[in-house]
C-alpha cells in the first residue's frame, strides 16, 4: 500500500493522491450545500433522516476501521468528514422535527472503536458496513422523492461534489490499489447516488445546476410520512 506522503507530486502515485486529497476536500463539503438549505427553509421537508441515520452508521465505520487499518489518508479524511457531516444533520433533524432522539447518534462513532480495537478480526466484515449502507441508505432517500414527486427537498450541489468526489476517488484506487475492495465501492456508489437524483430531476422537471434560496415544496409533502 502506497504512502502519499513519501510520493513525488508529480508521480503517478503522487497524482492518484493528490486525485483522492482533492476527493476528500469534494467529500468535506458535500453536503454544506444541503445544510444550508435546510437551514435557510428552516425545514428538512423532502430530506431523509433515515437515510442519513444509516449513513452515519456506515460512515464512522469507515472512519474508524481505515484508521485502526492504517488506509490512505485519503480515505481516513473521507469517513471523517462523512461523519461530520451527518453529524451536523443529527442536529439539524433535532432542531426542525423538534425531537432530542437524534442527538443519541452523536455518540454512535465510539462503538466502533471499541470493536475495532477490542477485536480486530471484525474488520474484516464490518469494512463492508459502509459500501452496504452507502447503498441502503439511498433508498429511503429515492422513496421519498418518488412519494413526493419532487428533488427539490435534496441540494443538486451536493450531488454534483458527490460525482467530482467519487471519480476522483476512484483514480486514487486505480493506481494506488487499497487494500480493500469495499474502498472501491465507497466511491462507485457516491456517483450511482448523484446520478440517481439526476433522472429523479430531470423526470420532475427540476433539474438545476445550482441552488435556490427557497425551493417550494408541492403541498402533499405535509401529508407524507417522514421516511
Amino acid at each position: 500500500m502506497t504512502n502519499c506522503s513519501d510520493e513525488p507530486i508529480f508521480s503517478g502515485p503522487g497524482m492518484a493522491c493528490m486525485c483522492g486529497l482533492i476527493a476528500s476536500i469534494c467529500f468535506t463539503i458535500q453536503y454544506a450545500p444541503q445544510a444550508l438549505l435546510n437551514y435557510q427553509r428552516k425545514s428538512v421537508k423532502g430530506f431523509s433522516t433515515t437515510g442519513i441515520i444509516i449513513k452515519l452508521v456506515g460512515a464512522c465505520f469507515l472512519m474508524v476501521n481505515s484508521y485502526l487499518d492504517s488506509q490512505p489518508y485519503p480515505v481516513v479524511l473521507y469517513g471523517l468528514f462523512n461523519v461530520i457531516q451527518h453529524s451536523i444533520f443529527m442536529v439539524q433533524f433535532s432542531i426542525y422535527e423538534n425531537k432530542l432522539d437524534f442527538l443519541y447518534w452523536l455518540l454512535f462513532p465510539f462503538f466502533p472503536y471499541v470493536l475495532g480495537s477490542g477485536i480486530p478480526s471484525s474488520q474484516l466484515l464490518t469494512n463492508y458496513i459502509k459500501p452496504i449502507a452507502q447503498v441502503f441508505s439511498h433508498f429511503p432517500q429515492l422513496y421519498l422523492c418518488y412519494k413526493s414527486q419532487t428533488t427539490m427537498g435534496v441540494s443538486l450541489i451536493s450531488q454534483h461534489l458527490n460525482v467530482i468526489g467519487g471519480g476522483l476517488g476512484l483514480i486514487m484506487c486505480f493506481v494506488l490499489k487499497p487494500s480493500r475492495y469495499s474502498t472501491y465501492m465507497v466511491y462507485f456508489n457516491s456517483i450511482f447516488q448523484a446520478l440517481t437524483l439526476y433522472y429523479l430531476s430531470i423526470k420532475y422537471n427540476e433539474f438545476r445546476l445550482l441552488d435556490k434560496k427557497k425551493q417550494k415544496l408541492p403541498i402533499n409533502i405535509n401529508k407524507i410520512t417522514k421516511i
